[in-house]
């Protein structure tokens, strides 16, 4: 395991996270190029622009480390004892793309199949949602003292607000249609951001009391995921069983509509 430097790792995750955001802000009114890289899956120039200023940030600060990122390599053993920053430069390209204001910068440090820090970016509000392994879970808004974050008290599904977005694939949205037929009757109602790492950030600083996802990425959800551990919520796969990362499909909430969340997604 490496050196444990969890103020310095964060530091560097909430700079990057900073300085990605502040491309996507500046490039925010400007045209537009976009790309389909797959069904249902596109790129923008923005992605990459702010993707190099991501990496540039966390690369010269720990060059000797590794780096999976949605525009860049895919192939590596998150399980492994390599640190290993995972950064997703654009979550929810498609708002970005059609200029609806909701996206964010992820980025996060994980070794031994285990995220140690993370920082999720909201660059239009000014909003970064961070945490740190056993350092708790926490809110920064502009220039304001941050603060501290933790899940909802709503005790049952009837009164949750529940997030959740869509696969591309049309097995797995199918699938996630079935889940949410059978959830939306008996929860509060149901929200789609468009962007995964917000929709889950909002469960740890408890805005909404769940989410789930049946196709995501290590750099879509990896930051999140331990934002809402710290924030004292609940992470598995939908059908209930334990969550690893490298797993693509989640369930996660504040812990107390948890059994008859994923009872309800399982069907």
């Amino acid at each position: 395991m490496p050196p444990a430097d969890p103020p310095a790792y964060l530091d560097t995750a909430l700079a990057a996270a900073v300085d990605a955001g502040g491309v996507l802000r500046r490039l925010w009114n400007k045209p537009r190029q976009v790309q389909a890289k797959g069904p249902r899956d596109i790129v923008t120039d923005a992605d990459f622009v702010a993707q190099a200023a991501a990496l540039g940030r966390v690369q010269s600060a720990y060059p000797q480390h590794a780096f999976l990122s949605e525009e860049g390599r895919h192939a590596i053993d998150l399980s492994g004892p390599t640190p290993t920053w995972i950064i997703d430069p654009l979550d929810g390209t498609t708002n970005y793309a059609r200029r609806q204001p909701v996206f964010a910068v992820s980025v996060a440090l994980a070794w031994d199949g285990a995220v140690q820090v993370g920082a999720i970016h909201d660059p239009l509000r000014r909003e970064t949602f961070y945490a740190a392994r056993g350092g708790g879970a926490w809110l920064q808004r502009g220039v304001t003292r941050p603060r501290a974050l933790r899940v909802s008290g709503v005790p049952d599904l009837d009164s949750a607000v529940v997030g959740l977005d869509w696969a591309r694939e049309p097995r797995l949205r199918a699938k996630s249609l079935a889940a949410l037929n059978r959830l939306a009757p008996r929860c509060r109602t149901v929200r789609a951001t468009g962007s995964a790492a917000l929709g889950l950030a909002y469960v740890g600083a408890g805005l909404t009391d769940g989410y789930f996802h049946h196709m995501l990425q290590p750099w879509d959800l990896a930051a999140a995921v331990l934002l809402i551990a710290e924030a004292g919520g609940a992470v598995t796969t939908p059908s209930g069983s334990a969550w690893r990362l490298g797993l693509s499909q989640i369930a996660v909430s504040n812990g107390r509509i948890h059994a008859e969340f994923v009872a309800a997604l399982r069907g």
